[in-house]
Parts: structure tokens; C-alpha cells; sequence
């Protein structure tokens, strides 16, 4: 959705300063290609803790007592002439608020929100945000600290000087509140929060240049359950899977994170204990700054670890230059391997990416990993 959106929330914050000097203005990129990457409007009290639009992977938690709707919401923010509906409420006492964002083929990413508070809800609001997944910093955010008013106001965080918060499945913003946090009573107020970044591509994100020559050049949506072979047959491309572990079949419980061409979730692979090698042969043939990402998961008796290497000779399998080790939850979340920095996995007829499984999974007589879209993209030559 190509929009001039985020020109709109300029002009509601200058409206909103009319009636309280101490609201900021809000200003926003004009570069019309903005797109929304994750949207809730928390319209529907029966499902507010999933996003209303997503480009794939958004959710939320919260650590502090509970969170219900509230009613009135606000049109502050609103997307799609949504309507103001119900709100987020985070009850005293507090904790922190984090959001999962990946944003997976999006650049120059801008955060926003309406907030407000009750007369004892906290009164200070800190953003954080993350690029590995698990440590959160502040670096390169001038606004990290505001204050919260009794109405609702917008409040907007811009990541685009911010390189790190491109393209990065593991991108995650927390906010943590203080002054009145830690009452028995009172609450924080949230509505209409959006992610707006630029597509780096129609479907993927590339290192820089010009991205029309990025591409998506092989993919497994695994929606084809027909057999185990239509299963394992490439959407894109001319890559091959194959898997040492116990058997390999199909499970309902998929995901569209990291989906592409518009694919629903459908069916995800699913790998069988007694674990074994995971392989992906993954030619780069015509190919250069290579990304692989995929959406995975596993069952409480599944590895609780997944070890990447790669061979760029077909045949020796190393780690050099790239995170190896992945912790692996019970819900889906996003792996994304970047092989733009190593020379010999452009171009290479030969490249294969290793995926293997903790001990514990190789001689379980139950429980499984699941993949789910699959894809490698990069420039073309």
C-alpha cells in the first residue's frame, strides 16, 4: 500500500498541540513509498494481542499485572479510515511492554503510537530496541524518554539513521514505564501503534544498491502437502532439501511469517525426532550478497537448539562469519542468515546451508522442528 499516511500524522500532532503546549509535534518522512510493516488497531477486544496488519511475525508481551481494552480508543493514527474503537490498557502494577517487528524487507522503519495514562498510570515512558533478539539499547534514538499525558497523544520513534534496524527478522522495541509504575491502580493507555518502513524489495531486503536487482531466487512455502515430494519441491528455483533425522512430513500449524507473493499459512515442514542433519542446497549460480531466512519452531520434546554452517565447496561445512547458534521456542519466530559479507558464497553452484539439532532430539523417540518459508534471496549479477 503505497501511502503519503505519515504526512497525516504530522498534521494531527500539530492539531493536538492546541491543547497541550507540552505535546510534541510530530514529524514523519515524506517519501511517498512508505508502506505499513505491522498495524494493531485493538478494535476487536476479542483479539487484542494480534495485529491487525503484518507484514509477518508481529506480537506483543507484557510483563506488568494484566492488559484488557479500554473504551474509547482513539482515531489518532489510524490507518484504512479504521475507526476509534476500543484501546490497549496496561494495568499497574507495570512491566515492560515489548513488540516483536521484524522487518524483513523493510528499510528506514518509523515507529508510532497514541498513549496516554490515568492519574495514577506511570508517567514516563523508555524505548528500547533490539537487533540480536535479546539485548536492548538506546543508541541513535534522540526521544527515548517522554512523558505521558492524561489524553491520548502521538509519539514517534524514527529508526532511520539507524542501519542495524533494516531488514533484521529479530527487530524488537520495549517500552518500560516509571513515576506511579509500580501502584496498585492506574494504567497505561496504547492505540493505533504502527511500523511504516520502505520496501526494499517486493518481497525480501538487500544490503543497499540498487534494489531492482534483488530477487528472490529460490523459496519453499511448504503449502503443498499433496506428498512428501510435492512437499519439498521449491516455489522458486531450483533448490533441494533433504534430512537425515527420523522422516519428514506436513503439519497444519504454519505460520506466514517471512510468506511471500501474498502466500497464506497453509501447511509448514515438520522434522522428526530422532534428529539429523537438516540440508540445504542452495545454489547461488548468477547470485551475489546471499540472505536466508526461514520461520521455525518446535515441540516441548523438539531440538531446543538449531546449529547453521554452510559449505561453499559442497562438501566442508564451517561457521566463519556468521551466528551459528539459535535458541528455538515453542512459537514461531524468524532466522535470517546473512552471507552478504562472505565473498565465496556469491555466485557458487556448490553453496548448502547445514541446519543440525542438540543431542537431546537425536535419540527422542517424539517430538519435532518445523519449518516454514523458506527463502534466498540476493543481486543478481
Amino acid at each position: 500500500m503505497r501511502n503519503k499516511l505519515l504526512l497525516l500524522i504530522s498534521f494531527i500532532g500539530l492539531a493536538s498541540c492546541t491543547e497541550d503546549r507540552n505535546i510534541p509535534v510530530i514529524s514523519a518522512p515524506t517519501n511517498p513509498d512508505y508502506q505499513v510493516v505491522h498495524y494493531w488497531n485493538f478494535n476487536d477486544t476479542s483479539l487484542l494481542d494480534t495485529p491487525t496488519q503484518t507484514a509477518g511475525g508481529a506480537a506483543f508481551t507484557y510483563a506488568g499485572a494484566y492488559f484488557d481494552d479500554v473504551d474509547p480508543g482513539t482515531d489518532l493514527n489510524a490507518r484504512n479510515n479504521d475507526v476509534a474503537g476500543t484501546g490497549l490498557r496496561l494495568r499497574n502494577p507495570s512491566g515492560d511492554f515489548v513488540l516483536s517487528l521484524p522487518t524483513t524487507g523493510f528499510k528506514d522503519v518509523v515507529f508510532t503510537f497514541a498513549t496516554m495514562r490515568t492519574s495514577s498510570g506511570p508517567q514516563n515512558q523508555s524505548l528500547s530496541y533490539t537487533l540480536d533478539g535479546t539485548n536492548f539499547i538506546n543508541t541513535g534514538l534522540s526521544n527515548s524518554e517522554v512523558g505521558v499525558s492524561e489524553q491520548f497523544v502521538l509519539q514517534q520513534f524514527d529508526f532511520t539513521a539507524i542501519d542495524g534496524a533494516d531488514n533484521n527478522a529479530n527487530f524488537k522495541i520495549k517500552i518500560s514505564f516509571s513515576t506511579n509504575a509500580d501502584l496498585a491502580s492506574g494504567n497505561s493507555r496504547f492505540d493505533n501503534i504502527t511500523l511504516d518502513g520502505i520496501p526494499t524489495t517486493s518481497g525480501g531486503g538487500n544490503t543497499g544498491g540498487d534494489t531492482s536487482k534483488f530477487e528472490v531466487f529460490h523459496y519453499w512455502n511448504f503449502n503443498d502437502a499433496t506428498s512428501t515430494t510435492t512437499l519439498i519441491t521449491p516455489n522458486t528455483g531450483s533448490g533441494s532439501l533433504a534430512y537425515s533425522g527420523a522422516y519428514y512430513d506436513s503439519t497444519t500449524e504454519s505460520t506466514d511469517m517471512n510468506a511471500r507473493n501474498g502466500d497464506v499459512a497453509g501447511t509448514t515442514l515438520r522434522l522428526r525426532n530422532p534428529s539429523g542433519d537438516f540440508i540445504m542446497n542452495l545454489p547461488t549460480t548468477g547470485h551475489k550478497n546471499v540472505k536466508v531466512t526461514y520461520a521455525t519452531m518446535r515441540t516441548g520434546s523438539g531440538s531446543a537448539t538449531q546449529t547453521v554452517s554452510y559449505t561453499t565447496n559442497g562438501t566442508d561445512y564451517v561457521t566463519t562469519g556468521i551466528t551459528s547458534v539459535y535458541n528455538i521456542d515453542v512459537a514461531f519466530s524468524l532466522i535470517a542468515l546473512d552471507f552478504s559479507a562472505i565473498p565465496a558464497a556469491n555466485n557458487n553452484p556448490n553453496f548448502k546451508v547445514k541446519v543440525s539439532f542438540d543431542a537431546a532430539s537425536s535419540t527422542a523417540t517424539s517430538g519435532n522442528n518445523r519449518i516454514d518459508n523458506l527463502t534466498v534471496e540476493g543481486d543478481t549479477l
